[in-house]
């Protein structure tokens, strides 16, 4: 088994401050439920007491005393039952669903913080452990909540009034208890330092495990086709053996640090009694006391077994919200637009000056340089590694730690807002991401200001030929595709990919290796519709098949990370430069 997590960084103090701050919009309406609750346990001592009266007002009774003393505490009784039992109730129902309400504020935060972290630290973090560290980490602040209306409030009125109520009949009494109750919960902390280490193992590995499994389904053809099933399941089952030896760990310490609790508090319980039992045979205490220490240790018990159980679930939802709140802290560096400009509507050419970029240690750009002017077509040819990708990569500001510079009419794209460059931004992937949602919502996702223009979308569906395969769909455009688009094959998939980006109307459309997945006839078809979306935009072209870049005005050949050639194609098979040899080998 590996090594237990270590704890994190992030204080209480940290965390109560988190917790006010998404709070923030109910402060008032929890601040109520909360003193409507104090209210009620407070109330909720009298039985007991009342209890133990009458029991002293009957061992005296002689026929013929007026019962009115025990006629005053049942009336109380009843109104203080009534009112506990439906403020409880309220403070509660209000209590839950400021917490529901959090618990979904703090989701939506984060999974809005995740768009804008930076791609890199995505490609790092695995994306079913993400899912994990938002849900575990929003139910956590839930958790604290509920512990606080539910147990921290009742434990806190249990402790602070049994002691001053029992202090009012013996003070050695009320003094023991306080005593007992500082022992057992300074014991309880102690014994559960090792069973909340267990326990944060367990989460960390019920984490690793959700992780492998998500990637496994997300990624349910592959794993199909190329016969992975069996390798993959082995690995969950061996995760999982894994997960078990920390579950039973985590077992294993709860439990002995529960027998060791309730011995010792059975004990003390026990002392105390005969104490009390002795005081009463020498008429020292009210046969009553019996009954009110009874139940009232009964409660306090409950309380600091309850405050010392939920100081578990506190330090394991500390745990969780403190995973979060660390994504919360990921750094927003491209996304974030403070002090930048606006992408210039206008713009007549984008300059790359001297780029290089690097994945650690391995050079993959190196000081890259030409010119894209407004209107042009470029295309970007090479083998395989040559670092097409990665240039992609970066002219779609992915990235921001490169040398050099990529300038928009003299501005850097480093200092133009990332939001407002895409908006005029248009991008086909080699692989189209498909959402589960209708084929119609996956084209006008791109174009949410102009989503329900059908005029656009019908041009954009036959731009891209979507229009061949739409009449096989059950409900047209209006039917859901899948998860991933299941039901499209990947020539359909691209075709969506390349309808979002007719649908967004753009000035700048970055094709990586768009017609990848086509058959020869369906590329023709598209090719001749991109011909007419390239007249204008300006067009950047990664590709290996001839026909892609056939029409381009330049054609730039890296390798190695660097141009090696630069023209249009006439001109380069005239050059027979590496141009020409990669088209004599067909490897492009």
């Amino acid at each position: 088994m590996s090594a237990l997590p270590k704890t994190i960084d992030y204080s209480n103090r940290e965390l109560l401050l988190d917790i006010w701050r998404w709070l923030k919009p109910y402060r008032w309406q929890y601040l109520w439920a909360s003193l409507l609750r104090l209210s009620t346990d407070v109330i909720w001592l009298y039985p007991s007491y009342a209890l133990g009266s009458i029991v002293t007002f009957l061992g005296s009774y002689q026929p013929g005393d007026s019962y009115q003393p025990i006629v005053n505490l049942m009336t109380i009784w009843i109104v203080a039952s009534v009112y506990y039992y439906v403020g409880r109730q309220l403070a509660k129902y209000a209590a839950y669903r400021i917490g529901e309400r959090v618990e979904l504020d703090a989701t939506l935060e984060t999974v809005g913080h995740l768009f804008k972290i930076d791609l890199a630290w995505h490609e790092r973090e695995n994306s079913g452990n993400k899912v994990k560290r938002i849900q575990r980490g929003a139910n956590g602040i839930h958790t604290m909540l509920d512990m606080w209306i539910d147990n921290a409030i009742e434990a806190t009125v249990n402790f602070v009034g049994i002691v001053i109520i029992l202090a009012t009949i013996d003070t050695w009494i009320s003094v023991a208890l306080v005593v007992f109750a500082g022992c057992y919960y300074v014991a309880s902390v102690l014994l559960a330092r090792r069973a909340v280490l267990a326990a944060d193992a367990v989460n960390v590995g019920d984490e690793g495990v959700s992780g492998l499994i998500y990637e496994s389904i997300n990624n349910i053809r592959t794993v199909k086709a190329l016969g992975f099933s069996d390798t993959l399941f082995g690995r969950i089952r061996d995760e999982m053996r894994i997960l078990f030896v920390r579950i039973t760990e985590r077992i294993t310490r709860f439990r002995s640090r529960q027998a060791i609790l309730d011995g010792g508090g059975q004990l003390f319980r026990l002392g105390l009694l005969i104490y009390i039992l002795a005081g009463i045979l020498k008429g020292q205490y009210e046969v009553g006391l019996l009954v009110i220490f009874w139940d009232y240790f009964g409660r306090l018990w409950r309380s600091v077994n309850e405050i010392a159980e939920q100081s578990q679930r506190f330090l394991l939802a500390r745990y969780a919200v403190a995973r979060m709140v660390a994504i919360l802290k990921e750094p927003v560096t491209i996304e974030d637009e403070t002090g930048k400009v606006s992408f210039p509507r206008d713009w007549q050419q984008i300059e790359v000056k001297n780029l290089s970029f690097s994945y650690g240690a391995e050079r993959v750009l190196n000081r890259l340089s030409f010119t894209i002017r407004r209107g042009e077509r470029l295309g970007i040819v090479g083998v395989s590694g040559a670092g097409k990708s990665t240039l992609f990569k970066l002219l779609l500001n992915e990235h921001e730690d490169y040398s050099g510079e990529i300038l928009v009419d003299g501005l850097p794209l480093r200092s133009i807002a990332r939001g407002s460059y895409l908006a005029q931004t248009a991008v086909v992937l080699q692989e189209t991401e498909i959402f589960n949602f209708s084929l119609r919502d996956n084209v006008s996702i791109a174009n949410q200001r102009r989503a329900r223009d059908t005029k656009l979308l019908r041009q954009a569906l036959e731009v891209a030929h979507v229009t061949d395969f739409l009449p096989r769909l059950p409900k047209g455009d209006t039917t859901l595709v899948g998860e991933k688009g299941v039901k499209l094959s990947g020539g359909e998939k691209q075709r969506v990919g390349i309808a979002r980006a007719v649908f967004k109307e753009p000035q700048l459309l970055l094709l990586d290796e768009a017609t990848s997945h086509l058959d020869i006839e369906s590329e023709e078809k598209i090719q001749d519709s991109l011909h007419q979306v390239f007249q204008s935009v300006t067009a950047v072209v990664i590709a290996h098949r001839l026909t892609t870049i056939r029409e381009m005005d330049r054609i730039l050949v890296i390798e190695d990370g660097q141009i090696v050639d630069d023209g249009n194609f006439a001109h380069l098979m005239r050059r027979r430069g590496r141009f020409h040899e990669l088209w004599e080998k067909q490897k492009f």
